[in-house]
């Protein structure tokens, strides 16, 4: 059984947040009455704004080598399917962990503690993570965001305006219907001025754009032309957007320190790009921070 859900609340915003999976579930726009995280509808999309530790994307063919040995782990990690600790837990910021179990070191032998934060201020809510490599070996990880931002009433995802904040062209990479990296995928967004509208057949031959080489320090969705939410991920490698444009009434925007394999890659994790190595003993953090700019 989860523990409780843990409530920060300002005048701005109440989030929520589960104990299992450490998952932002709620996000709740005071000045506009809306609720704005998807609400995981299991017939749909079953989650929120799940965590991707220690993989982002999949594995070929859901398998990976590390040090000689293979490995079996499916998409995304186990994170976001494990029960945290809650660590702490104050009026404006709480802290859950979650460390290597016998069964994690099946799927992944590292032995590793992985602790996130979520922090209200104002109409922002910061989400932090740290990884901490409790061995003396070298550890490889990668760690994603998932945001699902559910589409205001009587909207579709087709009122949206992407806001990258930059403009001229954007290189992506895109996985294939597999789920894996092909390069012959690859392509570039011509932004303009910054503003791309989400019209009808925007994900139809990129299932997932994946904006790698850090060329996003923030990606906004605009609602008829006004700043609706805001996820700012300065220093992030990769930032993924996704959605099912037949089916799913919400989009994500999805900073990563890693990605899906190459289609066929059978190399050694060490090699994988994307990957984060930390030395022995040492430790990663990282923050992203979501911006309800309706609510301000």
């Amino acid at each position: 059984m989860s523990e409780k859900k843990q409530v920060l609340e300002n005048e701005k915003l109440l989030i929520e947040v589960e104990p299992f999976g450490a998952e932002l579930v709620r996000m709740f726009d005071k000045k506009n009455s809306q609720d704005m995280l998807w609400e995981g509808d299991p017939a749909v999309w079953g989650r929120h704004s799940p965590i991707l530790f220690p993989f982002v994307g999949k594995s070929f063919e859901n398998q990976y080598r590390l040090n000689g040995t293979a490995y079996s782990i499916g998409q995304h990690g186990f994170a976001r399917d494990m029960e945290f600790e809650l660590i702490s837990a104050e009026k404006e910021e709480v802290w859950f962990g979650l460390s290597d179990t016998e069964e994690t070191r099946k799927k992944y032998p590292c032995p590793f503690r992985l602790e996130v934060g979520y922090r209200l201020e104002g109409c922002r809510v910061h989400v932090m993570w740290r990884v901490k490599n409790l061995s003396d070996q070298e550890m490889y990880f990668m760690i994603g965001a998932h945001p699902a931002f559910r589409t205001p009433a009587g909207k579709t995802i087709y009122d949206y305006t992407f806001d990258f904040h930059r403009s001229g062209k954007l290189h992506y990479q895109s996985p294939n219907d597999d789920g894996y990296r092909d390069s012959s995928m690859d392509g570039e967004l011509d932004a303009g001025e910054g503003k791309v509208p989400l019209t009808k057949g925007f994900f139809r031959n990129v299932p997932t754009y994946i904006f790698d080489r850090g060329q996003l320090d923030q990606i906004s969705l605009l609602v008829d032309g006004r700043p609706y939410v805001t996820v700012e991920c300065k220093g992030f490698p990769y930032t993924a957007v996704w959605t099912m444009e037949a089916t799913h009434p919400f989009v994500c925007l999805e900073p990563w320190f890693g990605r899906c394999a190459e289609k066929g890659f059978e190399g050694d994790l060490k090699e994988r790009e994307g990957v984060q190595k930390l030395q022995g003993k040492g430790e990663f953090s990282a923050e992203y921070v979501i911006s309800a700019d309706a609510a301000c």
